[in-house]
């Protein structure tokens, strides 16, 4: 197949003209259309959208309670204290009438407020809307509209995200005010990106995304820092049955959607996601092991020309036993059993593990673990586990032609989740902090890491058609985890130029072949780019509604989940304000509002 990449073909970053620029993300231009939802004030502080001099809506589980005018970092300037509301059984009279009295007011006031704003906020430079997400937009109900405006409104901010963290903390230490700020972050931001506190929380929403032909990532929300406290025995024990609960309750889904995985490569789309860091007392035994994998490589002479953290290789878990303390030795082994035990449960439910990247300081290790559970696991039968590559470090083109060829070699299934990346803050800090020479492991530029991205959707889809071609069957399978827009136009186009789809009568819809469906998928995380996966799902279709596409859903107590949303957040605050993050979210979900409650300015 002439058009297909060569194994042997190079990876060339665009090093020169207009695509080696930096990418530049302009965070704080905002379009008329973005703000119809807002009252605009000269006063507002420099950098904040006006979403900051807006109304404020307070929520509860059905009922919108107060509308207040807020200025800028002014707080509220509400006519009566919400602790009329809240004080409840004493005041009960008193309390019913002030809340039937504001939410006439507030009815009222946001009626006439939305309408002239809305009107006014209309024309020019909005997006042209796809058919596919307006028609899976319609279906939501109002209540989740309205809190998925609310949490990207605030995330539009990188000022807010950034106080985010500390804000949370402050509020919840104030009696009263904690339960108000509990109920306000668990109706927004918590119902828009996590699943749940728990596993039995996500299901109706694993089974609502099934119904769509969305499959789902799940995943129970743990990590831990370098340099952060040890975690109690207890805790670890916790974290190990939530994952082992998660993977039992998925194999039942799994059993109840799509019993027969024959014809898929037995998967069932019904994944489990583990963060191997988050199954450790302290992260360190991995620095340390991970360190001492360096070393031997280095003295072997590996990876001379393979950016930091270089490539697997065998006898790289021997290496980090030989070399770390005896109680680092006894927690690296205490791990490998763990996932040993992990891999084994999937197995036996039919359901993959998807092992996450983590930092480059860890990844030695982690590389080690993942290659050693994905020789034993996928090697006969059907294949439990899938690793995970980052395309913004420098070594990605180089570990991408490696892993394929030690596939094929070792005689395994690669199973592989492609992400950009998603600790680039940290990184390049680290790379700085300790005096390292040359450049970091991190591509400098967007369009460097996208031209990493985007080689490693042409080679792996230019590789699973050969083997098709050649087989019947790829013994690669593919999760393209991405938000990008580009990248996923890309992929599509070479399912139907390798002859992976076809389209389907006079419609404009591919049909993946059977052969295919169960290697290939496309990845977003919940509550995110919506309208990318119903592009998807309304673009591409396979035998049966197999899905196409899956949901990374995380989920745990809300005190822990905030934490890591909230440092998610600032590390992707760029991201997040920029063309296509958080405020083509809010123009989006905001579209469809307006078109439901003043559907003549449509």
């Amino acid at each position: 197949m002439s058009t297909m990449l060569s194994r042997s073909e190079k990876f060339i970053p665009p090093f020169s003209g207009r695509d080696s620029k930096p990418a530049t993300l302009s965070p704080h231009i905002y379009h008329p259309v973005d703000d119809f939802f807002f009252f605009t004030s000269s006063s507002r502080p420099t950098g904040l959208p006006s979403a900051d001099c807006a109304i404020m809506f307070v929520f509860t589980r059905n009922h919108l309670l107060h509308v207040a005018r807020r200025r800028p970092l002014r707080g509220f300037a509400a006519s009566a204290s919400i602790s009329q509301v809240i004080k409840g059984k004493a005041n009960r009279a008193k309390t019913n009438s002030f809340c039937s009295k504001n939410i006439a007011y507030a009815t009222g006031g946001t009626s006439l407020a939305i309408a002239g704003l809305l009107w006014s906020g209309r024309g020019e430079g909005e997006d042209v809307e796809d058919p596919r997400d307006k028609m899976a937009l319609s279906s939501v109900p109002l209540s989740k509209l309205l809190s998925g405006w609310v949490a990207f409104a605030f995330c539009s901010s990188p000022a807010w995200v950034d106080m985010s963290e500390s804000l949370y903390s402050v509020l919840s230490a104030i009696p009263i005010l904690d339960s108000v700020t509990k109920a306000v972050v668990m109706e927004t931001f918590f119902n828009q990106f996590l699943g749940g506190e728990t596993v039995s929380e996500c299901l109706p929403k694993i089974e609502a995304l099934r119904n769509e032909k969305i499959g789902t990532l799940l995943g129970y929300n743990i990590e831990a820092e370098l340099n952060g406290s040890s975690k109690q025995t207890q805790l670890i024990l916790e974290q190990i049955q939530h994952v082992l609960s998660s993977i039992e309750a998925q194999g039942e889904l799994a059993r109840k959607f799509w019993p027969n995985t024959s014809a898929t490569g037995g998967d069932s789309r019904c994944w489990v996601r583990i963060k191997i860091t988050g199954l450790l007392p302290n992260p360190s035994a991995l620095y340390h092991g991970s360190r001492a994998i360096l070393k031997a490589r280095e003295e072997k002479g590996l990876d001379k020309d393979v950016p930091y953290p270089g490539l697997p290789h065998d006898g790289d878990w021997e290496a980090a036993l030989k070399s770390v303390t005896d109680l680092d030795r006894k927690e690296l082994l205490n791990l490998r059993a763990v996932l040993e035990n992990i891999a084994t449960k999937a197995r036996q439910n039919n359901v993959r593990i998807v092992i996450d990247a983590e930092q480059t300081w860890y990844q030695p290790v982690i590389d080690s673990l993942t290659d050693e559970l994905m020789q034993r696991y996928n090697s006969e039968g059907p294949p439990t586990c899938i690793a995970s590559f980052q395309a913004y470090l420098r070594r990605y083109p180089q570990l991408l032609d490696q892993q394929i060829q030690r596939a094929d070699e070792k005689g395994y299934k690669l199973l592989f989740k492609q992400v950009r990346g998603a600790y680039m803050v940290t990184e390049a800090a680290r790379w700085k902090e300790e005096g390292r020479e040359g450049p970091g492991p991190v591509w400098e530029t967007k369009s460097e890491t996208d031209a990493s991205y985007n080689y490693g959707v042409e080679k792996t889809l230019s590789t699973v058609a050969e083997q098709i071609q050649k087989t019947g069957h790829s013994r690669i399978s593919v999760v393209f985890a991405t938000h990008n827009s580009i990248s996923i136009d890309r992929g599509i186009e070479l399912l139907e130029k390798y002859g992976m789809a076809k389209r389907q009568g006079d419609t404009n819809k591919l049909v993946v072949s059977g052969e295919t469906a169960g290697s290939i998928a496309f990845a977003q995380l919940y509550g995110m780019k919506d309208d990318l996966t119903n592009k998807i799902t309304g673009s591409l279709t396979a035998e049966g509604g197999f899905p196409l596409v899956v949901k990374s859903m995380s989920y745990g107590d809300l005190k822990e989940c905030l934490p890591f949303l909230a440092r998610r957040a600032t590390e992707n605050k760029a991201v997040l304000a920029g063309r296509g993050g958080a405020i083509a979210e809010r123009v989006r979900l905001g579209r469809e509002i307006r078109s439901r409650l003043l559907p003549f300015t449509n």
